[in-house]
């Protein structure tokens, strides 16, 4: 087999994929880092569709320790916005029937948000540097301005999480899959949609390389 066949990039991507994998799980594991590790994981991916190819442990552990504290404020955030939506739909089961209709509407009005900022806020801290809530609106702002796309990542991250979750005779083999290379591949598929709302704001210089605007209003906005 020559080297640069395509059996060579095949086995030398899934190898990305899997060590991609094991990293974003490790890291995850404090809980804690699991923003920070999701960022990290979401840099390379979108790195892989940028150039082509990455420096797995180099660019994992640049990405992870340049964007720490702004990764896990943003992951404590996320966490304490779903377990308030949460304890909020419990509480709706000891409201009248009329007013829990009313107050379960305003949830699911607050859920859609949360769940589109969630998809795209920590590809977004990978892609661009900001301050925490200027990304936490950017991430909004793409993913409301292609809807086909944040349906897409919507179905590609979601999707694969509720089939290993009820489908128990399969379980074992989902579980598999996810521990392999589960996390690395649905973050390269979701990525792919991701670099195309990320490209327009990334320059070439005069060799044709990308790099980020410095201009902070030119981000998304």
């Amino acid at each position: 087999m020559k080297p640069g066949s395509l059996f060579d990039r095949i086995f030398g991507f899934l190898g990305q994929l899997i060590a991609l994998n094991l990293l974003w799980i490790v890291c995850s594991l404090p809980i804690i880092t699991a923003g920070a590790s999701t960022t990290a994981l979401f840099y390379c991916t979108l790195k892989l569709h940028k150039d082509g190819d990455i420096r797995v442990l180099h660019d994992f552990f640049k990405s992870f320790k340049q964007n720490f504290r702004q990764s896990t404020l943003i992951w404590i955030l996320m966490v304490a916005a779903g377990i308030f939506i949460y304890m909020e739909k419990e509480a709706l089961a000891t409201m009248p029937g009329s007013m829990s209709q009313i107050f379960y509407y305003v949830i699911f009005a607050v859920y859609i948000p949360l769940v589109a900022v969630a998809l795209y806020v920590f590809p977004t801290v990978a892609a661009f540097e900001n301050k925490t809530m200027t990304l936490i609106t950017n991430a909004f702002y793409f993913a409301v301005k292609h809807i086909g796309y944040a349906l897409a990542v919507a179905v590609i991250t979601i999707l694969p999480m509720t089939m290993t979750l009820v489908d128990a005779k399969l379980f074992p083999v989902y579980l598999l899959i996810w521990l392999m290379f589960g996390f690395s591949l649905t973050a390269y598929a979701d990525s792919w949609f991701m670099w195309k709302l990320f490209k327009p704001y990334f320059k070439e210089d005069e060799e044709g390389h990308h790099y980020v605007d410095t201009e902070p209003d030119q981000y998304a906005f």
